[in-house]
């Protein structure tokens, strides 16, 4: 699979996630119904080959490993993102994080809050210490990368 493959199916599949699957989300479900479809979203998401997964793209603090590459189009000011994660329920959750950032500009992003939109989901009463540790160092990587 090629990198501009790899980042199309991507952003098609996040583009979904953001229509389809966080309003269910949104949706006053049981923890277990949630947790489901968190699951069934890191499914959604192609895997990141073997040969791409290098640990400068290992997102530190993350207790599964996980992957973040970033590619910044620089003709039309977009950024866009890859991730996969070794866990299932880590990938569904980044894949949320990244629906909400993917293919936005640099503009676009400084004024999102991030965090405030991942919040408002509601999910966090639900995450143990670990996988919220592990969100904090993603979206930490996702300012560092827009920053670079």
């Amino acid at each position: 699979m090629t990198t501009e493959q790899l980042l199309s199916d991507t952003a098609t599949a996040l583009a979904a996630i953001r229509q389809q699957d966080l309003p269910l989300l949104q949706q006053p479900l049981d923890w277990q119904s949630k947790y489901r479809l968190l699951m069934q979203l890191g499914k959604k998401l192609p895997p990141i080959p073997e040969k791409m997964r290098q640990n400068e793209w290992l997102v530190r603090g993350c207790e599964s490993r996980a992957w973040l590459l970033h590619y910044y189009d620089n003709s039309s000011d977009k950024h866009y993102f890859v991730l996969d994660s070794e866990a299932r329920i880590v990938k569904g959750l980044l894949a949320i994080m990244l629906s909400f950032v993917n293919g936005l500009s640099q503009q676009e992003l400084k004024q999102l809050d991030l965090q405030r939109a991942f919040d408002a989901l509601n999910l966090k009463p639900y995450l143990s210490q670990s996988r919220s540790n592990g969100l904090n160092a993603m979206l930490n990587r996702i300012r560092h990368c827009l920053n670079e």
